[in-house]
């Protein structure tokens, strides 16, 4: 069945209030005739399901595989069968608990008799239920050993008939149709943004039907219970990124990518992350800022890129590059400074995955990326057994950079002002830019600055001649430790000149460790002023995903730190 809504309003973002006011657009969204898909800001894609006689907004997710509903009036006309269920995501202090519910359900016009559900009755770190967003379906796979299915089993029920997902109920009751469902996220806030989002199950959108020709990657490994699949990495201004894949059981020149509607952007090793930024023209790394970044990180490092610059990024599957609309690897943001101004500046969307992106995992596209294909996931076909994803690329390469540009330049003439990555991050951190003299172009010069002196600007920019120039890198400390380096290395010529300027070197590095702790202490009041300014606490979405297959594939239990007990 076709689920399909045409998001032609811009929705009002609370971190860029002038965004609408630049777009000429109302603050509401409007739905399609069937009221089904609704993009949530660009960072949740939910579809109406009706459970017990009334309608729920449920949050789309092929990161997990359970039912959970939470809303504000209630859940409507149920069964419940008493038995206790928890699923938790993040690092563990997000979760939702409650008990097992049956309940009629329409979804894509098919009626489950009694569907499965957690009816929640404790909530915790879910951001999105501010939003009136407490619902989500996962659309993973089912399994024995974990979710609603073991709980059931363990309590003494039927757990493998009555416990299963909503995407086995309807295969299951539609056995002569594919069992397999297929995405296509719209876009928020480009000149297109009247596109189709759509949901299908066991059938394909008729506008993207040819994407059943093309090329099905199966799931990695073939045994798995997870969307992974292998790809060959990724460019960046068309230049390969040099990767080095987490598993050695990786096939060589491949890297395994978890889809997952559940998560909002892209996340990565924090050194890929920097090798993406630190190739463009003016971008600078902010270590452990005060800046706000709705993304969720395993890290408070942020990279600041100029608004109006592109960052073309590809990913490359079968050979094949998958282009990723720019306005989908950096977001704009307003922040109030210390000086009481707001600015404006955007952020990169891809972040440090930590654990996420360890273990068997190299990465996890979620929408930043998925908005871009046409994909499609099968849980096996008559061809074939195993699962695979087949994705069909959406974006064009230059007409995104022509949108881009346009809507960036809509944006920065009605909003607060811009100024450099450089400036913003001196201003909000309170890190002198200085010339230490040690510039840096790359991730890894970024990262030995860092650990020197807990920050690191890198990246090229343009001075104000226009001239290209290197980003220096600013360490803090780091800097004096390297004139202090400086120094006794040209003091050790010889015994005779050591002897002679001794007293000088000692009075010069007394004098720098002064700067330096007047500098930390100034750095530190400069940052607790910021902090106050930040205004009220944001909305910051947590990768909703759990650890459902963990105990049947060992080998996933450690890039996925999440229970779903």
């Amino acid at each position: 069945m076709f689920f399909s809504a045409a998001v032609a309003a811009f929705l009002l973002f609370s971190v860029n209030p002038f965004f609408v006011a630049a777009n000429r657009r109302p603050s509401h969204v409007q739905y399609g005739s069937d009221k089904d898909i609704n993009n949530y800001r660009n960072v949740r894609y939910t579809a109406g399901f009706s459970i017990g006689g009334k309608t729920v907004n449920v949050i789309l997710d092929t990161g997990s595989t359970d039912l959970w509903l939470n809303p504000p009036d209630g859940v409507g006309t149920f069964e419940s069968t008493g038995v206790s269920h928890e699923i938790t995501y993040g690092q563990g202090d997000t979760f939702v608990n409650g008990t097992v519910g049956l309940a009629e359900m329409t979804v894509a016009g098919h009626t489950i008799p009694r569907q499965a559900f957690i009816n929640v009755t404790q909530i915790a770190g879910l951001d999105e239920c501010g939003s009136g967003l407490c619902a989500l379906v996962g659309l993973g796979f089912d399994s024995p050993t974990a979710g609603i299915e073991k709980s059931l089993s363990d309590a003494g029920l039927n757990g493998p008939e009555i416990g299963k997902s909503v995407l086995s109920s309807i295969f299951d009751m539609n056995p002569s149709k594919g069992r397999f469902f297929a995405f296509s996220l719209s876009r928020i806030g480009d000149e297109k943004d009247t596109a189709d989002a759509s949901l299908t199950i066991a059938e394909y959108d008729p506008k993207y039907a040819a994407v059943q020709w093309l090329a099905k990657r199966p799931i990695f490994p073939a045994n798995g219970k997870s969307w992974r699949i292998l790809f060959d990495g990724a460019t960046i201004n068309g230049a390969p990124i040099p990767w080095t894949a987490n598993d050695p059981a990786t096939p060589s020149g491949q890297h395994v990518v978890l889809f997952d509607t559940g998560t909002t952007n892209i996340l990565m090793k924090p050194e890929i992350r920097d090798a993406i930024y630190s190739a463009i023209p003016g971008a600078v790394l902010a270590r452990n800022s005060s800046l706000y970044n709705s993304y969720w990180s395993a890290d408070r490092d942020l990279w600041i890129v100029p608004c109006t610059t592109p960052v073309r990024f590809s990913a490359i599957f079968g050979g094949q590059p998958y282009p990723v609309h720019p306005l989908d690897m950096t977001e704009m943001r307003t922040q109030v400074g210390p000086d009481g101004v707001n600015y404006t500046y955007c952020v990169g969307s891809v972040t440090n995955g930590g654990t996420i992106s360890s273990g068997s995992t190299d990465a996890t596209f979620g929408d930043s990326f998925m908005r871009n294909v046409y994909s499609v996931f099968s849980f096996g076909d008559n061809t074939t057994a195993t699962p695979y994803i087949q994705l069909m690329s959406q974006t064009n390469e230059w007409e995104s950079a022509q949108d881009f540009a346009h809507v960036r330049q809509q944006q920065l003439a009605s909003g607060p002002t811009e100024i450099h990555p450089a400036d913003l991050v001196r201003l909000f951190d309170g890190v002198s830019a200085g010339s230490s003299g040690t510039s840096s172009g790359s991730a890894s010069a970024a990262s030995a600055s860092a650990s020197e002196g807990g920050f690191a600007f890198t990246g090229n920019f343009s001075s104000p001649s226009g001239s290209a120039s290197e980003c220096p890198s600013v360490s803090g400390s780091g800097s004096a430790k390297v004139l202090a380096g400086n120094l006794l290395a040209d003091s050790a010529v010889d015994a005779t000149t050591t002897s002679k300027y001794g007293p000088i070197i000692i009075g010069l590095l007394a004098a720098n460790l002064l700067i330096v702790l007047v500098l930390a202490f100034l750095g530190v009041m400069s940052f607790v002023r910021g902090r106050r300014s930040v205004g009220p606490t944001r909305v910051h979405y947590v990768p909703t995903k759990t650890k459902d297959d963990s105990l049947l594939y060992p080998s996933f239990a450690e890039d996925r730190p999440y229970s779903d007990n």
